[in-house]
């Protein structure tokens, strides 16, 4: 194909104005790809941070739970039922809910949706920075450890737990009375799109500040011997246990919860239109400037044709400007992202990484969309007529 390249190349320079700004428009249409490939992966990575984090090979969840960023308690017998298993080692019970927490300021006001997580205090039950060595801090009543990628809202918070290791403040829900907590550290977990941030307590401290009774959990982590085989223990578990929890291996927990989230939850459904919008958009826009460019020079392709050259010679002149439309525009476009995403990153404590699976795809699709549009395009090059040489 390349072999046409140096008349591509002339045309691009001849109207540099115009090269320039269709350019920039791929740029817009990357950057705008960026963000909503970024929105997608940072909405189910920072949805899913929860059961990525747990440390252990199966997981149970209620059986009327759709997914586990929306699950219901169930019985914590069940989970102990799963030690009737010689090749479980341990089970550990996690606890959640979802409470307020009054900020500091001059005119304290609540943060809404903070998640509260709770566990026995071991070792080995969640993979997160900081929490290792901050459990032996929250053995006592009424004490917790705050998120210390929390929104900004609660940085005050955060800095004061940093300068003097400890702060207190009250905490409520709907249906619960106010109470005073102790914050004495932090770990980094980050927020996501249905809480603002994260609490870790024990789980004797959380049934009491919420006076609930030990037995209704909302996931139980199964940890297993070394060697175990895990697919094949679950089966066992699934026919062992009724049929109101559901068994299954971290990965598929989180398999799970990511397509509910992008396919049930409004946000997922929303940035999956966005994304397939962008695209057409970007396709017209492109289209429409090479359109413009055939016509504007359709006496030069009727040239050509006229002293012997083939319509698939002029499609490989266009194609070639396509592709130098594709590389230059996708560069900016890609070098500007990256600073979006740390921005956005530190204005939501959400996970916006640039990744290369991320930049691989964004640069395939803004091939596929330069592609589509030449293609189109080069239906106007069969009106380019020799008779017009003449014109």
């Amino acid at each position: 194909m390349f072999r046409t390249f140096s008349v591509a190349w002339a045309q691009l320079l001849h109207q540099k104005v115009q090269t320039i700004v269709t350019i920039l428009g791929v740029a817009v249409t990357a950057i705008l790809l960026f963000m909503q490939v970024g929105f997608r992966v940072g909405l189910l990575e920072s949805s899913t941070q929860l059961p990525a984090s747990f440390q252990s090979d199966i997981v149970l969840i209620s059986n009327s739970s759709i997914a586990f960023s929306v699950a219901v308690p169930f019985s914590e017998r069940r989970l102990n039922q799963v030690l009737a298993f010689e090749e479980v080692e341990s089970v550990t019970p996690i606890y959640i809910t979802m409470i307020f927490v009054k900020r500091l300021e001059e005119q304290p006001k609540f943060m809404s949706s903070m998640q509260v997580i709770a566990f026995p205090l071991k070792p080995n039950v969640m993979d997160v920075p900081g929490l290792a060595e901050n459990l032996d801090k929250i053995k006592d009543d009424n004490f917790f450890l705050l998120d210390g990628r929390s929104r900004p809202e609660l940085s005050s918070l955060i800095a004061e737990i940093k300068n003097n290791g400890r702060v207190s403040t009250e905490i409520t829900s709907i249906g619960f009375e106010r109470k005073k907590v102790d914050l004495v550290g932090l770990f980094e977990m980050g927020a996501s799109t249905f809480y603002n941030g994260n609490l870790i307590t024990s789980e004797a401290n959380f049934l009491k500040v919420f006076g609930l009774g030990q037995g209704e959990i909302i996931a139980g982590l199964v940890h297993v011997k070394p060697g175990v085989d895990v697919p094949r223990l679950i089966s066992r578990i699934k026919n062992y246990l009724p049929d109101d929890v559901k068994i299954m291996s971290r990965k598929e927990l989180i398999r799970e919860d990511k397509a509910f989230i992008e396919t049930s939850s409004p946000m997922g459904i929303v940035i999956l239109f966005a994304m397939l919008f962008s695209i057409l958009i970007g396709i017209v826009v492109l289209y429409q400037v090479l359109y413009q460019n055939i016509s504007r020079f359709a006496k030069e392709y009727a040239t050509l044709k006229a002293i012997g050259y083939s319509q698939r010679f002029l499609v490989e002149i266009v194609l070639e400007q396509v592709f130098v439309f594709a590389i230059l525009g996708y560069i900016p476009g890609f070098i500007a992202s990256c600073f979006v995403y740390d921005a956005l990153s530190a204005a939501t404590k959400m996970k916006f990484l640039m990744s290369f699976n991320i930049a691989a795809f964004v640069l395939f699709v803004i091939f596929f969309i330069c592609t589509v549009s030449g293609i189109i395009a080069t239906n106007k090059l069969k009106e380019a007529n020799p008779v017009d040489v003449f014109n």
